[in-house]
């Protein structure tokens, strides 16, 4: 038998680091004398770091482009240390830990690789709340292919149909959908409400989350 279980984004959706990311990158790609304003980092936000820089700028030399990244990994981490528990997002943690007690699982399928999402995760107290973590390190293609949505079901024992998930990018509602899981937009993140009408809802609040995963039967609508 399947469980009942939800899967979350972490940026944007459990954690308000969408701005720290927007910032962050931007800065790092103008250290190197590329122009980039955070703004033109949120659609990209919720994509595998690679994907982004790609679409950020044309790097002719990977090893400059890696050297961009690990210095925007370093800032960004720093940053998240300032902040710590304070990044999380309001209701979140009331949030899961109302799903745990009606039985559902959590899962959490980040873009993150899994060193960052780990430690955001036991920064912001949150860890002891998710069962399973999944990021892009652990497939093959990242969002907003199918691969680690379904590497989460799969350890859940949870069948796509009958699991939401909840995510605050476009990436999310088409990994979702690419997953054959019905999609939750959250607008606390990287994307407008129109940016993710595609998604069987888009809600504002993680109170909102609650109410319709424990609402009587609406996954079957």
């Amino acid at each position: 038998m399947s469980v009942k279980a939800a899967l979350f984004d972490l940026d944007g959706t459990l954690a308000d680091t969408v701005p720290l990311i927007a910032e962050h990158m931007s800065a790092s790609l103008n250290a190197h004398g590329i122009a980039c304003v955070p703004r033109d980092v949120y659609p990209l936000i919720g994509r595998p770091i690679l994907d982004a820089m790609g679409e950020l700028h044309d790097f002719a030399d990977l090893a400059h482009r890696d050297t961009v990244i690990d210095e925007y990994r370093a800032a960004l981490h720093l940053a998240v240390n300032e902040v710590g528990p304070g990044l999380v997002l309001p209701g979140v943690r009331e949030m899961l830990a109302d799903l745990r007690d009606a039985g559902f699982r959590i899962g959490v399928v980040t873009a993150k690789g899994r060193l960052a999402a780990e430690h955001l995760l036991t920064i912001t107290e949150l860890s002891h709340l998710v069962d399973v973590l999944v990021t892009t390190d652990d497939v093959e293609r990242g969002k907003p292919h199918p691969d680690s949505a379904l590497k989460a079901l799969e350890h859940l024992g949870a069948e796509p149909g009958e699991t939401w998930y909840v995510g605050d990018a476009s990436s999310d509602v088409a990994m979702a959908h690419a997953a054959g899981m019905p999609a939750l937009g959250i607008t606390t993140g990287a994307a407008t409400r129109d940016e993710l009408a595609e998604a069987e809802y888009v809600v504002d609040t993680a109170e909102e989350v609650t109410a319709l995963l424990l609402g009587p039967s609406r996954l079957h609508e």
